[in-house]
């Protein structure tokens, strides 16, 4: 029997779909295999679904214990990049690395801030990036609810922080995220030129960085 090969799994925010990732996807070579799940609650025409975290997050560890895969990397953005977290945290028998793009965007603590904003973004122009409005606002409220920096300390995982060097948010949020996570084996790579979507804004940089640190040379 063919051993399973180490995953991948990219894991979209509320505001965003696993359509985002198709640079990543598409430098992603034969060594790894790749997963790229709708979050719970978050999947257009879902109906009966909500978003919430700890589910979401259990969701996912499901997912990488069914797939056998020897160490699973995953990847986060925005909302997605908590949901990550979560799992690192509650189930630190899983061999789980993190990659977290963004945390600027990540951190609960802006949740709160970003559910006004989307308020304010017309429904069609979401809708046209594959987002249900409604859905996405009651997620962020939910988020605005959890605390799981405060969790850090408690963080094993290895992790890689992807931030966007016109991010100041961003950039801040990662030295208090690498400064809370004492136990943790935290790297932080600056993408030149990028903002707060560094692995949609400069996908090669991103690609160069996200490879290198799972050990693997990217596709082309």
């Amino acid at each position: 029997m063919t051993p399973a090969k180490p995953m991948l799994m990219f894991v979209h925010g509320l505001l965003s779909t696993p359509l985002d990732f198709g640079e990543q996807v598409s430098a992603m070579p034969d060594d790894l295999q790749g997963s790229a799940p709708w979050l719970r609650g978050a999947r257009p025409g879902a109906t009966g679904e909500r978003f919430d975290l700890v589910s979401a997050a259990a969701d996912l560890a499901m997912s990488i214990e069914l797939s056998g895969a020897p160490r699973t990397t995953l990847f986060g953005v925005g909302e997605g990049a908590l949901v990550g977290l979560e799992v690192t945290l509650s189930r630190p028998d899983l061999p789980v690395d993190l990659v977290v793009a963004g945390p600027g965007l990540a951190a609960a603590a802006g949740a709160s801030t970003q559910r006004r904003l989307t308020s304010l973004i017309p429904r069609r122009m979401l809708a046209a990036r594959g987002v249900d409005k409604n859905r996405a606002l009651r997620g962020l409220e939910e988020i605005a609810e959890v605390d799981l920096w405060g969790r850090l300390p408690e963080l094993r995982a290895r992790v890689l922080l992807l931030v966007g060097e016109r991010d100041r948010a961003g950039r801040a949020a990662a030295e208090a995220f690498t400064r809370q996570a004492t136990e943790a084996d935290v790297r932080t790579v600056v993408v030149r030129g990028a903002g707060a979507s560094p692995h949609t804004q400069r996908p090669a940089d991103v690609n160069a960085a996200l490879y290198e640190f799972i050990g693997v040379r990217p596709r082309g």
